[in-house]
């Protein structure tokens, strides 16, 4: 499969992003269901974290912003480089750095339906149990697929978080004090280019559906809200062959499990007994060695 490309977004998940690439590198194109895959990384963290180009054909670096809005401000540079400098790209993936896709043929398959069957936009809700309706919480973007010419076409890109928010933060404020749901504005954005390919206002619902592909392997991404209020995630989808965790220790297990071998970095990974180096000491979930 050629015209694909990859957008990776990261902060300091830099480790998480090498073994990304080389995942697409050494799996994805050495399968042979990928030819010349282009990878677009877009990074918003300190330069001495990431100082040179690794596996990536384009790195875009950009100031970095909050959580949510950074992540919107990723995506968006990504795309644009795309736009520029890759145009002939049909279809991007876009993976958070933590976010790996180590079966090659489930996203050629996804890719290939999408083509076969006029979807746009491929992802899931950003769900749990009971509450699964992507009106309600959003779709996932650590992990998507977009038709690029289409999304050209009908500039569901920017995101712009920013915008957004300064234009609703009062009106959010006073209804519910909280965050702006990346999730859900990026989901907003996928009905307004739907609603520019034709005038069908009346059955945007209809085509909305019709152009969205649902990535069911994947729902529920999360197991259960706690008594706190926390909603806490799944992060193995083994059919998918799709990896999340924060944890690299659960990442090197599975590693060593399917016995993955991706590059210098991946190795590194898989062969070492203290992991205190991974992505430099970041601590989302708390570890110290092996």
């Amino acid at each position: 499969m050629k015209n694909v490309g990859v957008l990776i977004y990261t902060y300091n998940r830099v480790d998480d992003a090498r073994v990304s690439m080389e995942i697409i590198r050494h799996i994805w194109e050495k399968e042979g269901l990928f030819e010349d895959v282009k990878i677009v990384h877009a990074y918003n963290g300190e330069d001495e974290w990431y100082f040179e180009k690794g596996d990536e054909n384009s790195l875009v670096r950009i100031e970095n912003s909050w959580h949510f809005q950074g992540a919107s401000d990723l995506i968006d540079a990504g795309m644009e480089e795309f736009s520029v400098n890759y145009p002939d790209v049909e279809h991007i993936v876009v993976l958070a750095s933590d976010t790996w896709l180590v079966d090659a043929g489930y996203i050629h398959n996804v890719i290939e339906k999408m083509k076969k069957e006029n979807r746009r936009f491929a992802t899931c809700s950003w769900g749990l149990p009971g509450r699964e309706d992507f009106r309600d919480v959003g779709v996932a973007v650590d992990f998507f697929v977009i038709d690029a010419s289409w999304a050209r076409e009908t500039t569901m890109f920017p995101i712009d978080y920013l915008s957004f928010y300064e234009r609703n933060i009062e009106f959010m404020l006073y209804q519910r004090p909280g965050n702006i749901m990346l999730e859900k504005l990026v989901l907003a954005r996928y009905f307004q280019a739907i609603s520019k390919e034709k005038d069908i206002h009346a059955t945007l619902r209809h085509d909305a559906k019709a152009g969205y592909l649902d990535l069911v392997e994947r729902n529920p991404i999360h197991s259960h809200i706690d008594e706190q209020g926390e909603w806490h995630r799944n992060f193995y989808w083994p059919k998918m062959g799709l990896l999340t965790h924060h944890d690299p220790r659960d990442k090197q297990s599975i590693l060593r499990d399917l016995n993955i071998s991706a590059g210098e970095h991946t190795e590194r990974l898989v062969n070492s007994s203290d992991l205190k180096y991974f992505n430099a000491g970041v601590k989302k979930m708390p570890f110290s060695s092996n």
